[in-house]
């Protein structure tokens, strides 16, 4: 298929580096990614062809039109309409969350010291950890995990039991990283290491992008005590990307083992390419795979087919794609008691949007780039256009989404049910009770934020851990 490729090569020596819009801030200012206006596309930097082979790179024009009379740069530039759903506009709770008698406190505890960290994992296959609840050591958490960072370094994390303090934990790092991609990662606007996952065979998958800005999926397998990694990597997917912004890239598996994967329309103002409408590109969509292990349990040997179920789009339709018309899905959650996809994705020009799919809706339409959010774009209108289930304004200090999970834990007991998120841009985090095609009449400010969160985490026992690029992770508290 153009534009990305099976393979199935061995890889040797060091492994990828970092950065993301939805997530990277270079030099004091949000990247590209999360405002296009003023972008050239017809004179940016080189980026490979998506049709191409993966040699020289090759500058992209996109119109024959001067940039500023493109209708995404109109719609780009465009006032946003009155009566736009604000943060800072909708009803906080009636009990104050930040009232400790109230019982709803929330704290954020350190939990690891890791600058540029963008992923982590916790990994239910190493045994006893320290009750998240409680403090103490116990059964039921997770005794440790993966963490990356933008450059692509991957660290082993354990519980700090020695040096832990009430409920701040915290957690320490391997003293070197037990994996580093960092001689072979594209650092720029929204590339790098930006998912991280744990397969039902209990390897570790990881979404980079390499040197050549190309999003490559790579599996690692942990040795039998977790704590380091065995033999070689296999990169297992690739997908070239036609630009450095809006690459998303998260993924996860369902209890079924089946994988989905995020990529964004690939970047440019508008999606000047139209990718979120092109059902032929894995671009602007997100994917499901099965993994087929057939010829052997060696990661080495694996291939991701289409899965079983996946819809059926037509003539000429990528039959990888689950959903699509998405402009930057940098993250994804699943919730496993109710069986819904989370899919946040960062917007344009006005609107932040969450989308929550049922896994029997393969083959919804998001709308990019026809509509942002519920708002008309460019393009043709939707027949089939899935209006997202939640969204907000952006700008006004609001940038880009930064998807969480919805709270299944118990030491914040009051939060279960209700989705955590937070704003690059912003920094605070927020919970709200989203139910499938109802906006939320009530978001939650859980008074408390962080420099610039670009991911959530969350541990077996069910509770959440920010992941911030300046200052590491966090854990959320009572």
């Amino acid at each position: 298929m153009a534009g990305w490729a099976y393979i199935g090569r061995v890889q040797g020596g060091r492994l990828f580096s970092v950065a993301v819009c939805a997530v990277v801030v270079a030099a004091g200012a949000i990247a590209v990614g999360c405002s296009d206006v003023g972008i050239d596309e017809g004179t940016g930097p080189a980026v490979s062809s998506p049709d191409g082979d993966g040699g020289a790179a090759t500058n992209v024009p996109t119109t024959t039109l001067p940039l500023t009379q493109t209708p995404e740069y109109v719609a780009s530039n465009t006032p946003c309409p009155a009566g736009l759903l604000e943060l800072s506009a909708i009803p906080i709770s009636a009990v104050p969350i930040d009232d400790g008698r109230s019982g709803r406190a929330v704290t954020l505890a350190p939990y690891i010291d890791l600058p540029e960290a963008t992923v982590m994992v916790f990994d239910s296959a190493s045994g006893d950890a320290p009750d998240s609840s409680v403090g103490e050591p116990g059964a039921g958490t997770s005794g440790g995990g993966f963490v990356g960072d933008r450059r692509g370094r991957i660290w082993r994390f354990e519980p700090n039991l020695a040096g832990h303090v009430g409920r701040g934990v915290g957690a320490v790092t391997s003293a070197e990283p037990i994996a580093d991609f960092s001689s072979n990662t594209a650092t720029e606007h929204d590339q790098g290491l930006v998912g991280m996952t744990l397969g039902p065979k209990g390897q570790l998958w990881i979404n980079r992008t390499d040197r050549h800005g190309s999003s490559v999926l790579t599996v690692l397998t942990p040795s039998a005590d977790r704590t380091t990694l065995e033999g070689r990597y296999a990169d297992v997917l690739e997908v070239k990307q036609t630009n450095a912004q809006h690459n998303g890239g998260d993924l996860l598996f369902d209890p079924d083992g089946l994988l989905y994967v995020s990529f964004g329309d690939g970047g440019g103002l508008g999606d000047p390419h139209h990718h979120g409408q092109n059902l032929a590109t894995p671009l602007g969509a997100v994917l499901r795979f099965a993994v087929d292990t057939d010829a052997g349990a060696d990661p080495r040997d694996w291939r991701l087919v289409p899965a079983p179920g996946n819809p059926d789009l037509g003539a000429g339709s990528d039959p990888h794609i689950w959903a699509y018309g998405a402009r930057n899905p940098y993250r994804m959650s699943l919730d496993e008691p109710t069986g819904t996809l989370w899919v946040s994705d960062v917007g344009q020009q006005c609107m932040e949007e969450v989308t929550v799919l049922g896994l029997d809706e393969g083959g919804a339409n998001l709308g990019w780039n026809s509509y942002e959010g519920s708002r008309r774009f460019v393009g043709a209108e939707l027949d089939d256009h899935r209006v997202p289930d939640f969204e907000y304004r952006h700008g006004r200090g609001l940038c880009a989404v930064i998807g969480g999970h919805v709270y299944r834990g118990s030491q914040l007991d009051w939060l279960t049910g209700r989705y955590v998120f937070a704003d690059l841009c912003g920094g605070d985090i927020y919970a709200a009770t989203v139910e499938p095609g109802t906006q939320p009449d009530e978001v939650w400010h859980l008074g408390v934020s962080t420099p610039r969160p670009v991911g959530f985490a969350v541990d077996t026992a069910g509770e959440l851990y920010v992941i911030d690029i300046e200052t590491g992770v966090w854990r959320l508290a009572g």
